[in-house]
């Protein structure tokens, strides 16, 4: 792969999931890929292992990091490695997240930040860390990975929903506020796949609370679980679309790509370009439609 379209990339939340099949699928298609891992000598130890194996096997231009995206110290060290290794990142894939699911009435509001510090604020620490280089560099772009949940909620949801919602309006501001230092931030919005998001979920502490919903709950799962597996997906569709943002030119990239089924994919879609006009309508009302992306004047 030529130097003009190799990219330095940087994947939080590398160990599973969509993140490992990222950094995987990046390495091997010629990028410098920096998987990052929380508790690397602990409870990562096998996955950074895993990958520390396979990029020697194959030749894989493939490293991993310490980040734990609760600690802004942790990510401004990821990212000040990262930089001093490669001299350069072309791209921060915030993949790391977490799920609590359950009734919302049955979580404390402790329990909520703890979704949120995951899933807000560790992307918001890791831009913060990232942004100053990226400024710097001219060019660059920020993907979060994000769900269809932030666009529709569906019952027993409203937790990591809401922690959806809120990643994908950081994202929309970042897009038109970096847009004037050639930096791009877009967000993938996923349907549910199979990864292991759900072995690590956090249900409610209340027992008391959650019991009162117990009886639906358990319905709800049961007819996911149902569907899900008549029709598995198949999560190498988010991850390869994660790619495609990755080497898409400079300049090129939509805010939002939806991967999902194709009956969600074309409400989803619709429901996007309906809120880009509404966007558009209320900016201009506002006398600020200037400084969105894309705008002529902007």
């Amino acid at each position: 792969m030529s130097e003009d379209i190799r990219r330095v990339v940087l994947v939080t939340g590398a160990s599973s999931g969509f993140g490992r099949l990222t950094v995987e699928t990046l390495a091997r298609r010629g990028h410098q890929v920096f998987a990052a891992l929380r508790d690397v000598p602990g409870r990562n130890a096998k996955a950074a292992a895993e990958l520390a194996a396979l990029a020697s096997a194959d030749k894989l231009d493939l490293h991993v990091v310490e980040l734990d995206v609760t600690d802004q110290d942790s990510a401004d060290h990821a990212i000040d490695s990262v930089t001093s290794a490669a001299g350069r990142l072309d791209a921060v894939v915030n993949n790391a997240g977490g799920i609590f699911p359950g009734p919302v009435e049955a979580f404390a509001a402790e329990e909520a930040q703890r979704q949120f510090d995951v899933n807000v604020f560790g992307a918001l620490r890791v831009a913060r860390a990232a942004l100053p280089r990226l400024r710097e560099q001219g060019h660059g772009v920020l993907i979060q990975v994000g769900s269809i949940s932030s666009r529709v909620t569906i019952p027993y949801s409203g937790l990591y929903a809401a922690s959806k919602a809120a990643l994908g309006s950081l994202t929309e501001a970042w897009h038109h506020e970096l847009a004037p230092f050639g930096v791009e931030a877009v967000i993938v919005d996923a349907a549910p796949y199979p990864t292991n998001i759900g072995a690590n979920a956090v249900l409610p502490a209340d027992s008391a609370r959650f019991g009162a919903y117990g009886e639906g709950f358990g319905r709800f799962v049961a007819e996911l679980t149902e569907r899900q597996t008549q029709t598995p997906g198949d999560p190498t569709a988010v991850s390869d679309a994660i790619v495609a943002l990755v080497e898409t030119p400079d300049g090129e990239r939509p805010l939002r790509t939806v991967v999902a089924p194709a009956a969600q994919l074309d409400a989803v879609q619709a429901l996007n370009a309906q809120a880009g006009e509404t966007a558009q309508a209320v900016s201009a009302d506002m006398g600020v439609s200037a400084f969105l992306a894309g705008h002529p004047t902007s």
